[in-house]
């Protein structure tokens, strides 16, 4: 995760030292593809990119960390009533038990100025929800507390990030027109620094100023050169807890129908699901805006804008500039009850061809849904296969979540080289599609049916011969479930999901002898 935050922190300097140079005359346009090949090819050519540089030079002072009167992303005299300071193991609430545990001795209690440096950005961009100290001169603070106002703004959203070749190539691929022209967008070097208190009516005023949002005020207290107490208190809240706030580009937003009006849509940034993390994300993903499967009391998701944007630059550069499958990271977060701890953070990888995100290309979007959720349904089929095993052996029928996702999880890495192959230009042709989807969908019921019969070999022989179940009333005649049966409910779903793999010469239900082989194997 702290990866992810410096990232954009690197991309807020490259966003501003690239707009600072784009002047614009009255009555002249930007073409934003003519400037993404120039720079291209210039940092591609270089190997650096000077405007940076120079823009760091301009803003140096702004980036030193113990700076007595303008410290990078801090407040010089923060303070509390009474003058106390806390231990420097609240600046990595995260990992803080077992991270500082594999010290010994001091180091326990201090962090290196580098090291505290990136825990600063990392603590701004996420850091947990609940009580913080109260910083004199925030006319918020009662009774010396900070209230909860919500966790940072990064932790809200799903974070997904393009990498390429290089840094710069990667700065590139994740920069947007919209972050090279909005003169109001400064991110936190750029501004009057920041006191105690929060800013007057603060709103996110583009991506560099989202990427660099200062929702906590923070002070690192040093001694030779190495960070030992810290303060960690409110700082800006993020309206509305996110709604409609859309000037992130690396981040999907949800639709919410409780909060949407008739005259009013309201959009929430989507974090991603710690588990099934592909699967569940992809529409958000994907999704373009006249895809199907949506209506007015279900509106599709916003895709990242990065995403769309190299969509767009795909069709007007040349094929050496935007690759053809790009390498995207998912990053999240998922905090504890109230969001008052840090629960999990996790991050996976996925590659997305780039055609599958052009506007035009709705049937490919579609198939590639329909796989995601045949796979899905196959899962869902496994679970309640093993549901019925317990059930055939003596015990209650309970669905079986954990197979389901051991199955998502083991499919995932043959969906993200199935999508690979969709970037191949000999699957342009509706016919070809349609192929690759049966081929899918081959894929699929191999890997439910090797899980299966693993799962039927440990069932044992109670399983094997089955009970009789009652109805669920009174009238209602028992039913016997066994193995046997379990199985064959399996075969039926996955004939269903998966119709190109039914074989019409063989859809008869397994014999019970079938399932003893199996068993006794």
């Amino acid at each position: 995760m702290q990866d992810y935050a410096i990232t954009r922190l690197l991309l807020a300097i490259f966003w501003r030292a690239h707009s600072e140079k784009i002047e614009l005359t009255p009555g002249s346009t930007f073409i934003f593809e003519d400037w993404f090949e120039r720079t291209w090819e210039e940092i591609s050519g270089q190997g650096s990119d000077p405007l940076s540089v120079m823009y760091l030079e301009k803003y140096a002072e702004r980036f030193d960390l113990l700076d007595p009167n303008i410290p990078f992303m801090q407040v010089a005299d923060l303070q509390l009533k009474d003058g106390s300071t806390r231990p420097v193991i609240g600046l990595v609430p995260e990992i803080q038990d077992d991270f500082f545990t594999m010290r010994a001795g001091e180091q326990k209690q201090d962090l290196s100025l580098d090291e505290a440096a990136r825990w600063l950005v990392y603590t701004q961009a996420y850091d947990y929800s609940g009580i913080k100290s109260g910083a004199v001169g925030d006319p918020r603070v009662k009774g010396g507390k900070g209230y909860p106002i919500g966790q940072g703004w990064t932790g809200l959203t799903g974070g997904v990030l393009v990498r390429g070749e290089t840094l710069l190539h990667t700065l590139m691929l994740n920069t947007v027109q919209e972050a090279l022209l909005t003169p109001a967008d400064l991110p936190v070097w750029e501004r009057q620094p920041d006191g105690p208190a929060e800013r007057k009516n603060p709103f996110p005023q583009g991506a560099a100023d989202i990427a660099t949002w200062q929702s906590r005020r923070l002070r690192l207290f040093a001694e030779e050169q190495r960070v030992v107490e810290i303060l960690v208190c409110n700082g800006d809240k993020i309206p509305d807890a996110g709604a409609n706030v859309m000037v992130d580009p690396m981040t999907p937003y949800r639709w919410s129908k409780n909060k949407s009006k008739r005259s009013l849509d309201v959009y929430f940034p989507r974090p991603f699901d710690q588990t099934r993390t592909m699967w569940r994300s992809l529409d958000a993903l994907i999704v373009g805006e006249t895809d199907g499967g949506f209506d007015a009391k279900d509106k599709r998701p916003k895709r990242p804008r990065t995403l769309d944007s190299l969509a767009s630059l795909s069709q007007r550069l040349d094929d050496d500039v935007i690759p053809e499958v790009l390498d995207v990271v998912l990053y999240s977060i998922q905090y504890g009850p109230q969001a008052s701890s840090v629960a999990t953070t996790f991050h996976s990888g996925l590659s997305v061809p780039v055609r599958l995100l052009i506007e035009e290309n709705v049937d490919l979007r579609e198939r590639v849904r329909i796989a995601a959720s045949q796979a899905s349904e196959a899962g869902k089929a496994l679970g309640i296969f093993q549901g019925n095993l317990f059930l055939a052996a003596g015990g209650e029928y309970e669905f079986r979540a954990e197979l389901t996702d051991k199955f998502l999880a083991d499919l995932e890495p043959k969906f993200i080289e199935w999508l690979r192959t969709l970037s191949l230009p000999s699957q342009d042709t509706l016919e070809a599609m349609d192929q690759q989807l049966e081929q899918w969908q081959s894929v699929v019921r191999n890997a439910a049916e090797s899980i299966a019969r693993a799962q039927l070999r440990g069932a044992g022989p109670r399983a094997l011969a089955g009970r009789i179940v009652p109805g669920n009333d009174e009238s209602s005649r028992g039913r016997l479930v066994s193995a046997g049966s379990a199985y064959g409910q399996l075969t039926q779903a996955l004939n269903k999901s998966l119709p190109a793999t039914v074989n019409k010469a063989d859809t008869q239900k397994p014999t019970t002898e079938t399932q003893k082989e199996e068993i006794d194997d």
